[in-house]
């Protein structure tokens, strides 16, 4: 079923590093304006764009889409911060790898007119939260990293199951994954790839010097890990947001969230997109 083009607001955040970006966000924002949307720019692309007339922060980016022009790291740090319900996400590939995105640069304007005509899908991401006693962290599209806070330091850890007790761990981190983030962080360290039908989590420990190799757990589970030795830890949500913990808190709690990451799609092959991205090389000749 394909989406109708109702929206008339749209955000921009683009990568800071590169002109071609800056420079191709400011065309996309004559595109969406001749075709009567109100743009808006993120704050700090707003400064380097000298749009600051339009700026706005992505906490206050109450918009209809948002539109992305950069890689991986662009997408993940965005969802981390914009407003929920997340408005859906139109991802032009500008990274070194960009697996979440699916438009080329030089075929952004051929998206867009898509976009307009109504012809695309929405796919949306489960997302995870977790929390540190009462405080709630912000959900992670990709995973939640458990680690030491001292560099090369080994921690000792529980893992928990809802009520049971699934394992002791000793291991540099650990792990948590969502269905899309099983391709991240968590593949590159032996995890296993969720097919996009299999809402779970993938539980995968860095360099562990106990055997234990990953686990995939149905994400109605509440999976609490228990630190052990030693009783701290930083917490690492989408390679972003940091957050330390100390004597006092020793359990971190993750939980699917209520709140889904919603991408706007023209192709909806993903073992394509694995193929030419991620997993194997191409053939040459």
């Amino acid at each position: 079923m394909y989406g109708e083009t109702l929206n008339k607001s749209v955000g921009i955040v683009a990568r800071l590093d590169r002109t071609d970006a800056l420079s191709l966000a400011l065309d996309i924002s004559k595109r969406f304006k001749l075709a009567g949307f109100e743009v808006f720019f993120e704050q700090k692309l707003a400064e380097q764009t000298s749009m600051l007339a339009f700026a706005k922060k992505l906490e206050d980016m109450h918009v209809d889409l948002i539109v992305t022009i950069g890689g991986d790291g662009t997408i993940l740090r965005t969802c981390l911060r914009i407003p929920k319900p997340e408005p859906p996400i139109l991802a032009i590939d500008m990274g070194a790898r960009g697996f979440l995105a699916e438009v080329p640069p030089e075929r952004a304007f051929e998206a867009i007119d898509h976009y307009l005509k109504g012809l695309y899908r929405i796919e949306s991401y489960s997302k995870i939260a977790s929390y540190v006693g009462d405080l709630r962290l912000p959900d992670a599209l990709n995973e939640v990293f458990i680690t030491s806070r001292q560099l090369a330091k080994i921690m000792h850890l529980r893992i928990w199951k809802d009520d049971m007790e699934v394992a002791d761990c000793r291991a540099d981190g650990i792990i948590i994954a969502s269905q899309v983030g099983s391709t991240a962080y968590s593949f590159s360290s032996g995890g296993p790839i969720l097919d996009p039908d299999i809402n779970a989590f993938v539980l995968t420990p860095v360099c562990p010097v106990s055997f234990l190799r990953p686990i995939v757990f149905p994400s109605s589970s509440s999976i609490i890990i228990e630190l052990l030795k030693p009783k701290s830890a930083a917490i690492v949500i989408d390679g972003d947001y940091q957050m330390n913990i100390s004597n006092g808190e020793n359990k971190i709690v993750v939980k699917e969230s209520e709140h889904k990451s919603r991408f706007v799609r023209f192709e909806t092959d993903f073992y394509r997109r694995l193929k030419e991205r991620l997993l194997f090389s191409r053939e040459e000749g």
